[in-house]
């Protein structure tokens, strides 16, 4: 899938990135980090609401332990992440298919995301193209954006470590500024035969 949707630019993807987003159908990946997670003014207004998709970490907080499990059945991967603070465990899932040359992540209710997918300095870069409702076969869009704002997310490989990959994920609003964030590192435990 995302081999598909990156075509020539797969090529110039990090070896650590294409192992994590290559798995084969019934495959699984792991990887494990810490992130910190923070939370702009007016979207902490809307936290309850949010809470009830299943999207995003409704707490804020640093050093946050993060085990993320991605698993691909057919052409959807299935993401279990799971953060962890002072013995409290908070677990955000969603799913990613493709839809044109699209990627889109459904959370809760039938609301996704859709992101079109580039290839920066051999990291992965989703770019937001706004918000949809899933209802059988349809995509209906919604202005989300008006309420929540625009969001990036960066993945590329640490000079620290060649198995380590940063990442970041930023939403901020047209209006109100920074809405919301999760950054730091993941380890990829990769496949040994990959």
């Amino acid at each position: 899938m995302f081999r598909s949707i990156l075509s020539e630019q797969w090529k110039s993807l990090s070896p650590v990135l294409q192992k994590h987003y290559g798995i084969n159908n019934g495959e699984e990946i792991k990887m494990q980090g810490e992130l910190a997670v923070r939370h702009g003014k007016f979207i902490k207004l809307l936290m309850p609401l949010i809470r009830l998709t299943g999207a995003l970490v409704p707490v804020e907080g640093e050093k946050f332990i993060v085990t993320v499990v991605n698993k691909r059945i057919g052409n959807t991967f299935y993401w279990h992440r799971t953060f962890k603070k002072d013995n409290k465990i908070y677990e955000f899932n969603s799913k990613m298919q493709q839809f044109e040359n699209d990627i889109i992540e459904f959370v809760g209710f039938g609301i996704g995301i859709r992101m079109g997918l580039k290839v920066s300095d051999g990291g992965l870069v989703y770019e937001d193209k706004g918000y949809v409702l899933k209802i059988g076969r349809k995509l209906i869009p919604i202005p989300l954006h008006v309420l929540i704002g625009k969001s990036v997310i960066e993945e590329y490989v640490s000079d620290n470590n060649s198995n380590d990959f940063n990442m970041r994920f930023v939403v901020n609003h047209p209006r109100f500024g920074f809405a919301f964030s999760y950054s730091g590192y993941l380890n990829c435990i990769c496949p040994e035969n990959s």
